[in-house]
């Protein structure tokens, strides 16, 4: 399936411009598409091209132009024919079946971790992907008359959910019995002791215009590995917020250098579930290559510093 039909679908309930597309992408958890601009305006002008949208300029006095895009009757015609067509196969294709048939090489301890890491994020993407379907686009469109479709949809999303939950805990029985080697249960306690003195975390909830976010102290480095990641999105999760505020002296030296692989693969998990702001002091700086990651996660909106607290939570609760 492409998007274009996607979008055909979204264009018969009202017209819309691409911004206003992106953002039901992003808050409907059974669209998988990235939703970025590139993807969104190539599909509209293969739209226009096979006359299934129109386009309408609407000038605004101060502020930009806006496309608003409208389907026609060959649109209206083409949607019905897809909607009627054989629809594609399931798609299994996981990153954690990879992992788990590419392990033989780890300890039972190394996965136990990975499978309870994995199991963190099924419970994640549960309770967010729960939420999204409440406030997404199609939950108001309450005039189709068929609104019980979309708890059916909420049914058949949780249904995933809890299935996989329950095939993690046979994978968890089937480690369980693996060979228990001394020194390897040793290894993993000692991890563990360690991760749980570094993940310490001393946090504030915090109100600015009716709106929370998670203000997150350390009075030393706060990330040591994903898990960190994955606490911190737990917190979130717990006090229904998606904004997290640090200081900048919680990002170690070895964070902010990115041949670690340390900034990356935390940030692209915080990135993917919440917006996180760093705030710093005058004159701190970041290795050069920190500042490009950190210019391009601007763009997308995920991650920015700041010298001010107060822009900060501003941009922040946006």
């Amino acid at each position: 399936m492409s998007i274009n039909h996607a979008i055909l679908g979204m264009l018969s309930f009202e017209p819309l411009t691409g911004y206003d597309l992106k953002r039901i992408i992003e808050h409907t958890p059974f669209m998988y598409w990235s939703g970025n601009n590139n993807q969104i305006y190539k599909a509209f002008a293969e739209l226009l091209d096979e006359g299934f949208v129109t386009k309408e300029v609407k000038h605004q006095d101060g502020s930009p132009s806006k496309n608003i895009y409208t389907i026609t009757d060959d649109g209206q015609h083409e949607l019905k024919s897809w909607l009627l067509s054989v629809t594609d196969v399931p798609v299994f294709k996981k990153e954690f079946l990879i992992k788990l048939a590419l392990s033989d090489q780890l300890k039972r301890g190394d996965l136990e971790n990975m499978l309870a890491s994995y199991a963190d994020v099924v419970k994640m993407q549960a309770v967010l992907s729960e939420r999204k379907l409440d406030k997404c686009y199609f939950a108001e469109q309450k005039s189709s008359g068929k609104v019980l479709l979309l708890d059916l949809i909420r049914e058949n999303i949780q249904s995933f959910y809890s299935n996989e939950l329950e095939w993690v805990q046979k994978v968890k029985r089937f480690i369980a019995g693996l060979p228990d080697e001394r020194s390897m249960m040793t290894e993993t306690v000692i991890q563990k002791e360690n991760n749980e003195v570094k993940s310490t975390m001393d946090y504030q909830i915090m109100e600015s215009k009716e709106e929370k976010y998670l203000y997150l102290k350390s009075s030393g480095p706060l990330f040591h590995g994903e898990q960190d990641a994955l606490d911190i999105i737990s917190l979130c999760i717990e006090h229904d917020t998606n904004a997290v505020l640090l200081e900048g002296d919680s990002l170690s030296d070895d964070f902010v250098k990115l041949r670690t692989g340390l900034a990356g693969a935390v940030l692209q998990k915080l990135g993917t579930y919440i917006k996180v702001a760093v705030t710093i002091k005058d004159g701190q700086k970041f290795p050069v290559r920190f500042q490009e990651m950190v210019s391009e996660l601007s763009a997308r909106n995920t991650f920015r510093i700041f010298t001010n607290l107060e822009d900060a939570v501003s941009w922040l609760l946006t």
